[in-house]
């Protein structure tokens, strides 16, 4: 097995390394002289906020389990979820990518600065000129890709032995501001007046200018998009996690002490450099640690050094992530770089990062490429903590971090800070960075297959279930926010398969169950019910219905029906129409044991005999008998609920879903009610609009007559608006309402009473915006053989 890791070697250094980049030689003059010592530390003191609280958000996040390869990747997903984790992880991807980037850029300064052909104050070796910076950046990438090709302990012991050159320019520097005497050189506008309290307050507060002739002014914005790659660097240790040997308390305790030391150095660099040094200086010449150091040449060294240790980070680390991502199949594109070699190391990952690496050396400017490193790594920080905060605020009982110092509001802050500094430094790239963000979420969330790793959605999802259905009072319900809440009870769901279809588009955003009842011994059929749950389950998944399932076993239908009927729901939200359907006295189910569902359904017209369903190999029950049948409709008629019957429902002609796709619809696409392959068309090929009929009971019925002639009525209202409410909320699905028309039957015993209905339900719709058209039919009369036999006839006989 290959050696692991330690805290110093595996943690420390790297984030150490990471963090103190190369800004510090190269760009420390151009914070102070733009925004000040005051807008520095500040813009410092901000930055190492966010990191500060993202560092206790990863230490929280790593101490709550295992931590695998891919270090931060691997936390947002096995944490947020693959939608989450893939899409950020691609972007921290392409931060890390390019804080590896800038630091390679950042490179070609010093070694011109010193050695270039024209410029070099030490020696004149190195030609100079776009193309050559181009070069020789190459040459070093390519140098740390090799180091990188041979294993993270190669990299571990280089970042060891380059770290030395490093402390010792960091050591030098700030010994020269300690012991450098006062001295000016107007030949390279250096004005080192050492520590004088006129220098500290001619640049303590910012005063922005051009840096060049010909751009414009720099802002807070993009000098501190320039400044927080300074800061970041911070998740170098918790991206090589597998090469780490105790990675839950290796990474907090080496990140942390890595941020409080850095942090101390730059503010301690920033101090001295703006009390000893003009501001003139500091605007001119950027490279003004060196030509105020007591040994010139270590700057330069370590500057050099800082750029080879911060490549081999960023190209090891962005190629670790990778290489995690790939090996999770989350993108398709992205399964040749699963692959490792015989130590595990993602060869093929620091190939292709190397490939990408080489193309963004072209910007060959510190300042192009900075903003991008921040808005990346931004955006990771943003989503670790958005993580932590929601794993806090959903009361996980599996969010048990042992790291003790990580708190709901350390997460909110660091959060709310990263997004808020993204707009700050570049509204424009912000959105635009959050735009990929969202491509790549919704493409994994489409084309990834399920992950069994949690998803902290789910945890939350379930809080706010909870805390709302609560809120949810029967006592505050109101008619005028009614809406049809359904269960549906089914027997064979093959016959019933377009009625289950049917209520999916009658319930309207309300609740909608279905309910099948296993008639039997509880203990002997208890595995048959777990095997239907899932075969009803995925008859769900099939039928593209929004529909909870409730199953329940009993020793007769009619008592398992009011099982089912008084569990239906939760708190407010529990059915009030129990849909049946017709009782058919000579029911039989073929059985044919060779029938198995293949996961599709085909095109067979309007009828479902020859499709295969999941559920053709439950255990059905015999047919029920009318006696359970009518205790079932008295049982839910006690219970104050209304009662629909369905017939005909098995010839509804309903195009079978999934035509063109053999695989069920993802749990949670938004699917449109399911086109019909054809429709009634007609001589002239019209499509010809049919209509969906109501028949509610009558408004009332005449008992007594006033004075003035006016007739009286009884009413049974409640049962009349709700056919109408229940025909209108069908309406209101696109597939009805494009290919039907709304028809109102109503029926009175006398000719002579059709116009007076005719004018009250016309009223009554008119009043209910209820857009339908009006037939009023009369009895007596009308040659109705069944009216005149049971009625006419039955009356004169007695």
């Amino acid at each position: 097995a290959p050696h692991k890791l330690g805290t110093w070697d595996g943690v420390f250094l790297p984030v150490m390394l990471s963090i103190w980049g190369i800004l510090v030689f190269v760009r420390m003059g151009y914070f102070l002289s733009q925004v000040g010592i005051m807008g520095t530390i500040g813009s410092f003191v901000g930055g190492y906020l966010i990191t500060t609280m993202t560092t206790l958000s990863i230490s929280a996040i790593s101490t709550n389990g295992t931590v695998k390869g891919g270090g931060p990747y691997y936390m947002l997903s096995r944490s947020l979820g693959p939608e989450f984790g893939g899409s950020i992880g691609l972007m921290f991807y392409a931060g890390t990518l390019l804080a590896g980037v800038l630091n390679d850029v950042a490179f070609v300064e010093p070694l011109l600065n010193n050695f270039g052909s024209t410029i070099g104050d030490i020696t004149h070796t190195f030609p100079e000129g776009k193309w050559w910076c181009v070069l020789y950046n190459s040459i070093l990438l390519i140098f740390c890709t090799v180091v990188c090709l041979t294993g993270a302990q190669v990299f571990a012991k280089a970042s060891t032995v380059l770290s030395t050159p490093i402390i010792a320019a960091t050591a030098m520097i700030l010994a020269s501001f300690a012991f450098r005497a006062p001295f000016v050189n107007e030949e390279k506008a250096i004005h080192y007046t050492g520590w004088s309290m006129d220098t500290f307050k001619e640049n303590l507060w910012p005063d922005l200018s051009p840096i060049s002739e010909g751009r414009p002014s720099e802002t807070l914005g993009t000098v501190l998009g320039v400044l927080f790659p300074a800061c970041v660097g911070i998740m170098a240790g918790a991206s090589m996690s597998s090469a780490l040997r105790k990675p839950s308390k290796s990474i907090p305790k080496g990140t942390l002490w890595a941020v409080l030391i850095t942090f101390i150095l730059y503010l301690t660099i920033a101090i001295s450099l703006g009390s000893t040094t003009r501001r003139s200086t500091l605007r001119d010449n950027f490279n003004v640690l060196q030509e105020i150091n007591l040994v010139p040449l270590i700057v330069p060294i370590g500057a050099i050094t800082t750029s080879v240790t911060s490549t081999l980070s960023g190209v090891l680390s962005s190629a670790s992530i990778l290489q995690a991502i790939a090996k999770d199949d989350l993108f398709a594109f992205l399964k040749p770089l699963k692959k490792t070699d015989r130590n595990d190391n993602p060869v093929r990952s620091i190939v292709i990062t190397y490939a990408i690496s080489q193309l963004a050396l072209f910007a060959g400017d510190i300042n192009a490429v900075a903003p991008y490193t921040t808005m990346f790594n931004l955006i990771m920080f943003g989503f670790v903590n958005l993580a932590c905060l929601v794993l806090k605020l959903a009361a996980s009982v599996n969010f048990r971090p042992t790291f003790h110092y990580f708190k709901a509001w350390t997460a909110f802050l660091g959060a709310a800070g990263c997004f808020g500094v993204m707009i700050f430094v570049d509204p424009i790239s912000a959105l635009i960075s959050t735009a990929v963000v969202v491509v790549l979420f919704l493409y994994v969330h489409y084309t990834c297959p399920p992950k069994a790793w949690g998803d902290v959605t789910q945890s939350l999802i379930y809080h706010q279930c909870r805390k709302y259905m609560l809120r949810l009072d029967l006592r505050k319900d109101h008619v005028k926010f009614w809406r049809p809440q359904i269960l549906l009870l089914v027997h064979n769901p093959r016959s019933s398969f377009h009625l289950i279809r049917f209520c999916n588009a009658l319930k309207k955003g309300g609740l909608y169950v279905i309910g099948h009842v296993i008639k039997g011994s509880f203990y002997e059929l208890l595995p048959e019910l777990k095997q239907q749950e899932a075969a009803w389950m995925r008859l769900i998944d099939v039928a593209r219905v929004k529909a909870f399932l409730n199953l329940a076993i009993d020793k007769s239908e009619d008592a398992g029906a009011r099982s089912i009927v008084f569990g239906a729901g939760l708190g407010g939200m529990r059915p009030n129409i129990v849909v049946m359907g017709f009782l058919k006295l000579d029911q039989r189910r073929e059985s044919d044991p060779e029938r198995t569902f293949d996961g599709s359904l085909e095109d067979h017209g309007d009828s479902i005999d020859d499709v295969l369903l999941p559920t053709d190999n439950i255990q059905l029950n015999t047919p029920i008998s009318p006696v359970a049948y009518l205790r079932i409709i008295e049982d839910v008629l006690l219970m104050g609920k209304a009662v629909g019957i369905a017939y005909g429902f098995s010839k509804l002609g309903l195009t079978m879903p999934a035509l063109h796709d053999p695989t069920p619809p993802h749990p949670h696409s938004s699917l449109a009610w399911p086109l019909p392959k054809t429709d009634m068309m007609d001589c002239s090929g019209q499509q010809q609009k049919k209509y969906i009929d109501l028949w509610p009971i009558q408004i009332g019925t005449a008992t007594t007559t006033s004075d003035s002639g006016q007739r009286a009525y009884l009413t049974n209202f409640d049962s009349y608006v709700m056919v109408l409410q229940l025909g209108t909320v069908l309406h209101l699905v696109p597939y009805w309402s494009h290919r039907y028309k709304l028809r109102v039957m109503c029926f009175v015993e006398d000719q002579s009473d059709v116009e007076e209905e005719t004018r009250r339900v016309a009223k009554l719709l008119r009043d209910l915006r209820v857009m339908a058209e009006l037939h009023v039919h009369y009895l007596r009369g009308a040659g109705i053989s069944a009216y005149d036999e049971a009625v006419v006839s039955g009356t004169s006989t007695s």
